[in-house]
C-alpha cells in the first residue's frame, strides 16, 4: 500500500502543501501576538508544532536506531490518508486566518492604528523636542525622500529644511514647498501629551489651490491695469464733457451777444429810456453768464468757486466739507455757481452763504428777498434735471429769504 507514496514527486508535492500550511500558521501566530490575544496564541503555537512534526515526518525517508548505526526506512501511511490530513489542516488554517481578519476589522489595536495612519493621503509626523521621531506615516516618508533624498530621521531638521525651502510666509508655523511638480502646505502644531512637549507636522497637497490662486493673482493684476485705464479714461471724459459744455456756452453766448448787439444798435438809433434800461440789464446778465462759464478751472473745486465769486465782487462764506462722490461734487459746483450769478442778478447780494455736509448742501445770500414765488428758469431747471439724474432732491425757498437746498 505504500509503493505509490514512495514516489519522490508525490511526496515532494504533499510536503510543499504542508509547508504552505505551516507558513500560514506562522502568519497567524504573528498577528495574534500583535493583537495581544494570548489565549488563542498558545493553541496556535501548539498547532504549528504539530504541523511541523508532521512536515518532518513527510520529509524523512529513514531513521537512525541505536548504537549499531542501522537505518530503517519509514513505513508511510496510505496516500489517501496523507491527502485527507493535509486537507483538514488546510481548513483549520483558513478558519484561523478568517477569524483573525474578522476580529481585526471589528477591533482597534496598535497595529490597526498604524495601518490606518499609513493609509492617509496627508503626510503626518510626530516628534519631541530635540527631533526624536515618535510616529510618521508613509506619505510623510515619501515627501521627505523627494525633498532631501533620504528617509526622515529628525523632526527638527525636517522643519528647518521646510522653512528654508518655503515660499515667503508671515505665519511662523506654516510652510509652502514645491516638490517635483506639486505644491504642499506644511503646518506644525505644538501639543502637550502626558506632560511632554510634542510637535506635529501635517502635509497636504494644495497644487490645485495654488494654481487657482496664481490664476486669481494674474486676473487681479489685469483688473488693476484695466481699472487704471478706466480712471484715466474717466478723467479724460470729464475734461471732454467740460470742454463741450464750455463750447456750448460760448455758442449760446455768441448767439445772445448777436441779438444783444442788434437791440443795442436799434436802441441807439431810436432812443427810448425803457428800451435802453432793458438793453443795459441784458448786457449785465450776459456779462455775468460770461464770467460764470469762463471761470478758470482749478484742481480744488472750492478755489474755482471762490475765483468766480471774486471776479463778480461777491464774498463767499463756506462751511462744512465738499462731497466725496464725483457726481455730487459736480452738482455742488454747478449749483453754487448758478446761485452766485442769480444773487447778483436778482437780489443785489454782497455775500453768498454755503453750508455742506455728507447729506447735501444749502445756499443763501444777504440780498433782497424775492417778492413772490420764484418761477424756475433755464438755470434752475437744468440744476433740477442734473439732480434727478443722480437721485438727489432739490428744494427752493422764496420767503423769508431765498434758500436753495439739495439733498443727496
Amino acid at each position: 500500500m505504500n509503493t505509490i507514496f514512495y514516489n519522490p514527486t508525490i511526496r515532494g508535492l504533499l510536503s510543499l502543501w504542508l509547508l504552505f500550511i505551516c507558513l500560514a500558521i506562522v502568519w497567524a501566530i504573528v498577528r495574534l501576538w500583535q493583537q495581544k490575544r494570548y489565549r488563542l496564541l498558545i493553541p496556535a503555537v501548539l498547532f504549528f508544532l504539530g504541523c511541523d512534526v508532521y512536515w518532518q515526518y513527510l520529509n524523512a525517508y529513514s531513521f537512525y536506531v541505536g548504537y549499531n548505526a542501522e537505518y530503517y526506512k519509514i513505513d508511510y501511511a496510505p496516500i489517501w490518508s496523507i491527502v485527507l490530513a493535509n486537507t483538514v489542516l488546510t481548513i483549520i488554517s483558513l478558519l484561523l486566518i478568517v477569524h483573525i481578519i474578522r476580529w481585526q476589522k471589528k477591533h482597534i489595536s496598535a497595529v490597526s492604528v498604524k495601518e490606518g495612519f499609513d493609509t492617509l493621503s496627508a503626510g503626518i509626523c510626530f516628534y519631541e523636542k530635540g527631533g526624536r521621531i515618535y510616529l510618521v506615516n508613509r506619505a510623510m516618508h515619501a515627501l521627505t525622500n523627494s525633498l532631501v533624498g533620504k528617509r526622515l530621521s529628525n523632526g527638527e531638521n525636517l522643519w528647518s529644511m521646510l522653512k528654508q525651502a518655503s515660499l515667503p510666509l508671515e505665519q511662523e508655523n506654516k510652510a509652502v514647498v514645491r516638490i517635483a511638480d506639486k505644491t504642499y502646505a506644511f503646518i506644525r502644531y505644538q501639543d502637550m501629551v502626558g506632560g511632554q512637549e510634542l510637535y506635529e507636522i501635517i502635509a497636504a497637497d494644495i497644487t490645485k489651490e495654488a494654481e487657482q490662486n496664481r490664476q486669481l493673482e494674474e486676473k487681479n493684476e489685469q483688473l488693476q491695469r484695466l481699472n487704471m485705464l478706466l480712471q484715466e479714461h474717466n478723467k479724460n471724459l470729464a475734461e471732454a464733457v467740460r470742454e463741450r459744455k464750455i463750447l456750448q456756452s460760448k455758442a449760446r453766448i455768441h448767439d445772445d451777444m448777436n441779438v444783444l448787439l442788434i437791440k443795442t444798435m436799434h436802441s441807439t438809433q431810436n432812443y427810448n429810456a425803457k428800451e435802453a434800461a432793458e438793453v443795459a440789464a441784458l448786457w449785465n446778465s450776459n456779462i455775468l453768464e460770461l464770467q460764470k462759464d469762463t471761470t478758470p478751472y482749478q484742481k480744488n473745486p472750492l478755489d474755482t468757486i471762490h475765483t468766480l465769486a471774486d471776479s463778480l465782487g461777491i464774498t463767499l462764506v463756506f462751511e462744512g466739507d465738499l462731497p466725496q462722490d464725483t457726481a455730487c461734487l459736480r452738482l455742488f459746483i454747478a449749483s453754487v455757481s448758478e446761485c452766485i450769478v442769480n444773487a447778483i442778478r436778482h437780489a443785489g447780494a454782497q455775500t453768498v452763504f454755503v453750508t455742506s455736509d455728507e447729506t447735501g448742501f444749502t445756499v443763501t445770500n444777504d440780498g433782497n428777498p424775492p417778492k413772490g414765488n420764484i418761477t424756475e428758469g433755464g438755470g434752475i431747471t437744468n440744476l433740477r434735471k442734473r439732480a434727478q439724474k443722480i437721485g438727489a432732491d432739490i428744494e427752493i425757498q422764496s420767503l423769508p429769504v431765498y434758500k436753495l437746498t439739495i439733498t443727496y
